[in-house]
């Protein structure tokens, strides 16, 4: 044998020896790649299943009952902009593909294998937001029209939107030349619904962070007011720190995304105030008394955007 010849075979060897080791490293070819299906949206290779419509299906109970839910489902090709924001906008038809729940069951059946993203919506409950993948048969050893008669099914439970009570801050106030309230609420969240946080509005309803007379003490006599809920505090109004939060509408606000209270928990909203007060009525005399109404009133949203309680700061 000449030299170049065996050269030249000993390179053949030496290709095909690092071909098999990596199909040994890595499991030989894909099951897409030995199908030489080429999916028709994306144009690589896939699965069996890659242009065919295969059906998914959605479990939807009550998390706490096992209820039917009768939802419904946005199936979106691409996440939506507003993903994740039960406030956001999902009413542009064209973008989705619209499911209605039957005996507790959503059936995904006019869609091609990959992933879309769902928003589950059912009155009275929380929106869900839920990533579903449509399986393309790699990996599956069954007919298309067998996996249809039995299709996978995911489990979406939904929660009933979160209910209580208001409950109100009523304060007793006697004289004092600086008294310091701390004073706490916990509306209970019903049984078998969750509370899912979104903002809390503070409003200033006795305009006690104005200074009419401009002497340095304010109206009502507050010198600080703090507002809890679950576990944001913030302090609003403290004058001796150049600390005054409320709008031009008396207003503040300060978001508790986040916050999940479930079946039978408290949603604990507490005041820190510290003021001069007394217990007798008069407006603007830069006392907090007794009988002069609400000060502030407290409210609190949760993620769909509904007032779910309120507390009203009353002496």
């Amino acid at each position: 044998m000449k030299m170049k010849d065996f050269l030249i075979g000993a390179s053949v060897f030496g290709v095909f020896a690092l071909l098999m080791v990596g199909l040994f490293m890595y499991g030989g070819p894909s099951e897409a790649s030995v199908t030489g299906v080429i999916d028709e949206d994306t144009g690589l290779a896939a699965g069996p299943w890659a242009n065919t419509i295969v059906q998914y299906k959605l479990s939807v109970k009550n998390e706490f009952t096992g209820a039917d839910v009768a939802a419904t489902a946005k199936v979106y090709d691409e996440m939506p902009e507003d993903w994740g924001n039960p406030r956001g906008d999902f009413d542009e038809a064209s973008d989705y593909t619209s499911y209605t729940a039957s005996s507790g069951y959503v059936t995904v059946n006019d869609e091609k294998p990959g992933t879309y993203y769902v928003v589950m919506t059912a009155s009275s409950y929380n929106t869900e937001f839920v990533e579903m993948v449509i399986p393309d048969g790699s990996s599956r050893d069954i007919d298309v029209a067998d996996y249809n008669s039995a299709p996978d099914i995911k489990s979406t439970p939904m929660s009933a939107l979160g209910t209580t009570t208001d409950e109100d801050f009523a304060l007793t106030l006697v004289n004092d030349t600086s008294a310091e309230i701390k004073e706490d609420v916990d509306p209970k969240i019903v049984a078998n619904t969750v509370f899912k946080g979104w903002k809390v509005i503070v409003n200033d309803e006795e305009g006690f962070s104005l200074d009419t007379d401009g002497d340095g003490t304010y109206d009502e006599g507050i010198t600080s007011f703090e507002v809890c809920v679950a576990d944001a505090c913030n302090v609003i109004f403290e004058p001796s720190k150049s600390i005054d939060e409320f709008d031009s509408n008396d207003e503040y606000t300060f978001l508790i995304e986040g916050t999940e209270i479930a079946d039978e928990n408290d949603l604990e909203i507490s005041i820190n105030i510290e003021a001069i007060t007394g217990d007798y009525t008069g407006a603007n005399d830069e006392v907090w008394g007794e009988g002069e109404g609400v000060l502030a009133y407290i409210k609190v949203y949760n993620m769909d955007g509904t007032l779910f309680t309120t507390a009203d700061v009353t002496a």
